[in-house]
């Protein structure tokens, strides 16, 4: 194996040529080092510079390395449930006797080249992380446009949105499929969102879509969106405009709705369509999140109120 020489490997021919002159002593008060160092390259000094190149500092054995029978459960469990994070397939593992750490596991991953990195850009916009203080204390809202590439029947000149209910403390989510963007579905969606979530809401907190309310520069009177909003005696939050970051947690799951069920699936009928929307959410409540401390939403909900005793 070739070398290339290197200042590091000159300096120690230098030290050896001097030690072999005047003495260990002198050679390393010279060179400001010890003598146990200078012998020990003296030990290795043929005459030439190749003989001191620098050594792999890696151990011969490594008695708590990961087993190829741990290799092949993180190998698995990856395959089986990396669509959804790596904290689902870090719980699944744990629950079949892996005992090692995340980090342990995402290093191996990285490692053994099971999955490829992703190149994140960097933000530059300020992003200051507020999150409910229980569940129910701040509910984040939004719509998403459902591809018309995954929809395989007749719509008939109808657009499909998904309406996205994400509670900021327990990121617990309530879905569901409408065939319009109007304050009339938001409303519908609003009056069973409470039953559907399991406890009470606090404040909604949505974007400034005319979905959910009026434009304060062209008219005084509420939409019928922030009416239920205060009938319910909920109150309204509005993100700032052209601020999506904002409303980070609802928009994030929108990109993972694309990326596990949209971008997976296609939908021969409406009533599939529903039933894989429902079924999705129903999953994503039981996923383990790195945010939760490797929990599911549905966990972190449910240790809260028997906790709270509420």
């Amino acid at each position: 194996m070739t070398h290339s020489i290197t200042e590091e490997m000159r300096f120690r021919q230098r030290l050896c040529e001097y030690a072999k002159k005047y003495g260990v002593t002198k050679a390393a008060r010279k060179y400001q080092t010890n003598r146990q160092f200078t012998y020990r390259q003296l030990s290795r000094y043929d005459g030439t510079v190749q003989s001191l190149a620098l050594r792999s500092r890696r151990p011969h054995n490594s008695p708590k390395a990961h087993t190829e029978k741990e290799l092949d459960l993180i190998k698995r469990m990856l395959k089986r449930n990396g669509i959804y994070g790596y904290a689902e397939v870090y719980v699944r593992c744990r629950n079949r006797g892996y005992t090692r750490s995340f980090g342990s596991m995402c290093r191996q991953i990285r490692k053994n080249g099971y999955r490829r990195p992703r190149i994140r850009r960097k933000s530059y916009a300020r992003y200051e992380r507020l999150d409910g203080k229980y569940p129910g204390d701040k509910v984040q809202i939004d719509l998403k446009y459902i591809p018309n590439e995954c929809i395989k029947f007749p719509r008939y000149g109808y657009r499909y949105y998904q309406i996205t209910a994400i509670d900021e403390y327990s990121r617990k989510r309530v879905l569901s499929v409408v065939k319009e963007k109007s304050t009339y579905e938001t409303v519908k969606f609003l009056h069973v969102l409470e039953g559907r979530m399991g406890f009470k809401i606090k404040t909604i907190q949505v974007d400034n879509g005319t979905e959910f309310v009026n434009d304060h520069e062209q008219t005084e009177r509420e939409s019928p969106f922030e009416k239920a909003v205060r009938e319910q005696g909920m109150k309204l939050w509005r993100t700032r405009p052209y601020s999506p970051w904002q409303n980070g947690k609802v928009e994030r799951s929108h990109r993972e709705d694309g990326k596990i069920l949209y971008g997976r699936r296609v939908f021969t009928s409406e009533k599939e369509l529903k039933e894989q929307v429902a079924k999705h959410e129903k999953r994503y409540n039981s996923t383990a999140k790195t945010s939760l401390a490797f929990k599911s939403p549905n966990q972190v909900v449910t240790e809260y109120f028997s906790h709270s005793g509420v």
